[in-house]
């Protein structure tokens, strides 16, 4: 094939992807069916879907995209992939389209790390934002060279709308904590939007991230410390007043609390405290557990739980079959004589001769079980030795249910094995011989419940309303420690 067609056919299918002609496409290969991979070839490339998709010819792009799927990732000498031209040239329905059939291509970073989401964010396209975020919720996480999220991105370029956007795609997920991420220098989107001048962000921004309205940045200035420097306009004096209604501070008057300035060398120099000790424990049994064996803990769990809870429903022995040989204490056997009519004038009376069992008034003692009297042992005797290993194996294997379920996100589980707990004990009013067995073990079974979930209760609201900032950073740390390490004694040869 002499290079003169090779020419002649990168010509003809330019031409047809900057009209999205999908005949020239075909004609091109005919001309030289290695078209493609010729131009593949070229690490960075101006290929026909980038000229399709700059132009908003979704056609042609994914059409080409299906010949020749390595275009959609492909970056042209301007660090560009196909859908960055796209989005940057206002051809939303182009990139909706061409994701559709690969998702993944939203992830591609461009020139300086830039997705899809920071374009849009930079230009406020807020249906491109809730596009590409309903697609791929990950993008949230990557950052430019900069080391900016696409709030900063969006803060920077001063659009609104779009951070809106991105604060309830935070809100909802739970991943506020992305507000603490600072770009290259330092600065969180509270300290961009203050250094840009923007009040209604930054009452925004501190409405929905309160806690961290004193960080600094890498000059260990403070938003307030960046407002007070700004130019005396309106701007200024709106964005001080709501920072100091929201109590932010300047880094001088924060300067004397050292858990601001607590960083992981001092955590490693500092003696480990005795909660730390059992939070160490704690994390190391978490990061041994894997999800599998999560899994096979509550199956196992929750078999125990079902098969000893069905003891109390199905007492050993049965509740019938009962032999007119074995009575029940304070029970009584009368002869008796039952009458049977259809209660019509002269018809036939019919009637039967019967033996009636009349038990004691105690309900305790109503317990159809058979004494094995031959024996010489009753119900009652064997009662604990079979109910108290039962109720211990039953209580061991909620516990463990309880303490594999994490209580964010399965707090209705967690009511649900709290009221099961509660029944298990109330059972015992059904199939005890006495009302010391119902009462104890029904308090045994109560106890326990309230224990353990008062302990829960306990930890939530100490982490919630107790532990002062520097706490948090010092289990935080601990955490990060424990689950990226390893007992390394293992590793070393004798």
């Amino acid at each position: 094939m002499s290079t003169q067609t090779m020419e002649e056919a990168q010509t003809i299918l330019s031409v047809s992807a900057g009209s999205g002609d999908i005949n020239g496409l075909y004609n091109s290969i005919k001309l030289f069916p290695n078209i493609l991979d010729h131009i593949d070839d070229t690490p960075f490339v101006d290929s026909p879907m980038h000229i399709a998709a700059s132009a908003g010819h979704a056609n042609f792009a994914i059409e080409i995209f299906s010949l020749k799927s390595s275009f959609g990732r492909k970056l042209n000498p301007d660090g560009l992939s196909p859908l960055h031209l796209a989005l940057q040239n206002g051809h939303f329905e182009t990139v909706k389209r061409v994701i559709k059939f690969d998702k993944e291509l939203v992830r591609v970073k461009g020139r300086e790390r830039l997705t899809l989401l920071h374009f849009a964010a930079k230009t406020g396209n807020v249906d491109m934002l809730v596009e590409l975020l309903y697609v791929c919720p990950e993008l949230i996480l990557d950052l430019t060279v900069r080391d900016e999220t696409a709030l900063h991105i969006a803060v920077k370029n001063m659009k609104l709308s779009a951070l809106k956007v991105l604060l309830g795609f935070l809100s909802r997920t739970s991943n506020k904590w992305l507000l603490k991420s600072k770009d290259e220098v330092g600065n969180t989107v509270l300290h961009t939007a203050v250094a840009t001048s923007q009040p209604q962000m930054v009452k925004l921004l501190v409405k929905n991230d309160l806690a961290n309205k004193n960080e600094k940045n890498l000059n260990g200035d403070t938003a307030l410390d960046i407002a007070i420097r700004l130019q005396p306009v309106d701007a200024k004096t709106k964005i001080e007043n709501i920072l100091c209604g929201a109590r932010a501070s300047q880094s001088s008057s924060i300067a004397r609390h050292r858990d601001h300035d607590f960083n992981f060398a001092d955590f490693l120099k500092s003696r480990e405290k005795i909660p730390e000790k059992f939070s160490k424990h704690i994390f190391q049994m978490n990061r041994n557990m894997s999800m599998e064996m999560r899994n096979i803990v509550l199956v196992v769990a929750a078999l125990i739980a079902t098969t000893t809870f069905q003891a109390v429903l199905s007492p050993p022995g049965g509740v019938g079959g009962r032999s007119d040989n074995y009575l029940l204490p304070n029970s009584t056997l009368i002869n008796a004589t039952l009458s049977s009519t259809n209660l019509i004038p002269f018809s036939n009376i019919t009637h039967i001769n019967a033996t009636v069992l009349l038990l004691s008034d105690n309900p305790f003692k109503l317990i159809p079980i058979k004494d094995n009297y031959e024996n010489g042992s009753s119900y009652g005797d064997n009662f604990i030795c079979f109910y108290l290993p039962n109720t211990i194996a039953f209580l061991a294997s909620v516990t463990a249910m309880i303490v594999t379920l994490p209580v964010q996100g399965f707090l209705p589980l967690h009511c649900y094995l709290f009221l099961l707990i509660l029944s298990y004990g109330i059972s015992f009013n059904f199939i005890s011989p006495s009302y010391p067995h119902a009462m104890g073990f029904k308090l045994l079974s109560f106890i326990y419940a309230g224990v353990i979930y008062c302990l829960i209760i306990i930890k939530v609201l100490y982490n919630t309303l107790c532990v002062s900032h520097l706490q948090k950073k010092r289990v935080w740390m601990l955490h990060w420690l424990v689950m990226n390490s390893r007992d390394y004694s293992k590793n070393v040869r004798p």
